[in-house]
């Protein structure tokens, strides 16, 4: 009898573990989201090539903020805006800022809790799959977090390694 016990308690525990492991889903625009994550200043190669800034491309470095656990993002019923298309395991997101006092936040900390909006990449320019049209941003945390790892997922590599990621 305590072996039944034993084994229940074992499927239950797995299956509750796989349940807690699904990624949180959220919506594109014009849905408002809350994520929580580290700010990275990545740099990329720009305009004219896209392809290698040593050969000449502009520099492009940007604020992106690297997710505590992946999302899925899918779209909002009967809405599609521009070219968004669901997506899986996302945890790289480029950061789209328009207020000068959260240039200064971003600048402050790199543990955010932010506010805003998803849309997919559409330009040259975008150099993540999503991007976040930021509304608010709230400090989590001033203290210096040093990881030079990109703790991203492999869709998001993926994605990079197409953009020519530079470090």
């Amino acid at each position: 009898m305590s072996l039944i016990r034993l084994m229940l308690s074992l499927i239950l525990y797995f299956a509750s573990s796989c349940s807690l492991a699904k990624n949180q889903l959220v919506y594109f625009e014009p849905k408002l989201v809350e994520l929580n994550g580290i700010v990275k200043n990545l740099k990329f190669p720009g305009p004219p090539n896209y392809e290698s800034i040593k050969n000449g491309d502009a520099d492009e470095t940007g604020p992106y903020l690297i997710l505590d656990r992946p999302i899925d993002i899918k779209l909002v019923p009967k809405k599609q805006i521009g070219n968004d298309e669901p997506e899986n395991n996302v945890k790289l997101i480029q950061l789209v800022i328009h207020k000068n006092s959260d240039w200064k936040k971003i600048k402050k900390s790199n543990y955010i809790h932010v506010t805003g909006t998803l849309f997919h990449a559409l330009t040259g320019h975008h150099h993540a799959r999503i991007l976040l049209w930021i509304e608010k941003i709230k400090i989590q945390s001033t203290q210096k977090i040093v990881n030079n790892k990109l703790d991203i997922t492999m869709d998001d590599q993926q994605f990079l390694d197409h953009e020519y990621l530079q470090n």
